[in-house]
């Protein structure tokens, strides 16, 4: 077994891949501020046991700096052999915490007390359970729309003694997805989309009138839920809507007067949550870029995430 007393970071170093098993050329060990001062009076204690030749010091001094130097050992096996298998991260809007979710499995034993922490992120302290699962949750404020990396991963433990400090820094291409952050305001649509399409006539999903109900599926939204029918035991069903098919409508960039690019954004974003809260069928035009009319949860997070790309750096 050998240890590493200091590692060099760089920026410029390429991602690794998932999975990953912490080896012994990734872990490094250093006295934590406790060991430091442990060994300055383990020091002093030495001194004081050869100055005045006394064996009860000497016998006090070797056993404590015995269970030190067998610290090290417990602190490097601690983290020996952790699996880190995935990293998942939901899209969130600006200003709120993107939560990332570690994937993290090993086998043998127990890892007690083990530190994970992503920078500008509070540590996390949990302990691992052998042959089973492991899910840790770091949240991170995303402020910012587009592509959200944390940045590196540091995993750590002091554990037994708390007298030496053993970590890995692990450096991957997490990220999540940052929608605008809403602006709220009128739903402002421009009714152009029917007639070139060619559905009139033909009713669509809409806002105007009551049609019926229909079985809940995932991702309708919750304003819909038919609750009365609910709470008669009848079941979980979905209020439905009609609307002329010249209703439908497009969700222009250029239409919007507001004075700069992101303000524009948080508008369209807050807009395409009210259309999808109304069960309103509607496309999305950017500069650049068109996104045909459509409803449901794919079409909301399809707009959503132009909205979030948008005029972004490959």
């Amino acid at each position: 077994m050998r240890f590493k007393l200091f590692h060099k970071g760089s920026n410029s170093k390429p991602f690794i891949t998932l999975p990953l098993a912490l080896s012994r050329k990734r872990i490094y060990i250093l006295p934590a501020r406790t060991g430091w001062v442990f060994i300055l009076v383990l020091l002093a204690m030495l001194i004081g046991s050869v100055n005045y030749k006394n064996n009860l010091g000497f016998l006090l001094t070797f056993l404590l700096g015995g269970m030190a130097f067998v610290s090290i050992f417990h602190s490097y096996r601690n983290l020996l052999g952790i699996k880190l298998l995935s990293v998942t991260a939901q899209p969130v809007f600006a200003g709120d915490q993107a939560v990332f979710k570690f994937h993290v499995r090993m086998e043998e034993r127990v890892r007690a007390a083990v530190a994970v922490s992503l920078p500008n992120a509070e540590k996390i302290v949990q302990d691992l359970d052998a042959n089973k699962d492991n899910w840790i949750r770091i949240p991170v404020a995303a402020n910012q729309r587009g592509i959200f990396r944390p940045g590196s991963l540091l995993i750590a433990t002091q554990y037994p003694l708390g007298l030496f400090r053993a970590w890995s820094t692990l450096h991957f291409d997490a990220k999540c997805l940052v929608y605008p952050r809403p602006l709220p305001g009128p739903l402002k649509t421009a009714d152009d989309a029917g007639a070139v399409n060619g559905e009139e006539g033909r009713d669509m999903p809409g806002a105007e009138d009551f049609q019926g109900l229909k079985s809940y599926q995932q991702g309708d939204p919750l304003q819909r839920i038919a609750w009365k029918a609910l709470s008669r035991g009848q079941g979980l069903f979905t209020k439905m809507f009609v609307g002329p098919a010249g209703s439908t409508s497009m969700l222009d960039f250029n239409a919007l007067n507001e004075p700069n690019t992101e303000r524009k954004l948080s508008r369209l974003c807050d807009m395409i949550l009210k259309a999808c809260s109304y069960n309103i069928v509607f496309g999305l035009k950017l500069p650049g870029k068109i996104i045909d009319p459509n409803s449901g949860e794919v079409h909301r997070q399809k707009c959503l995430k132009a909205l979030a790309l948008f005029a972004m750096p490959d």
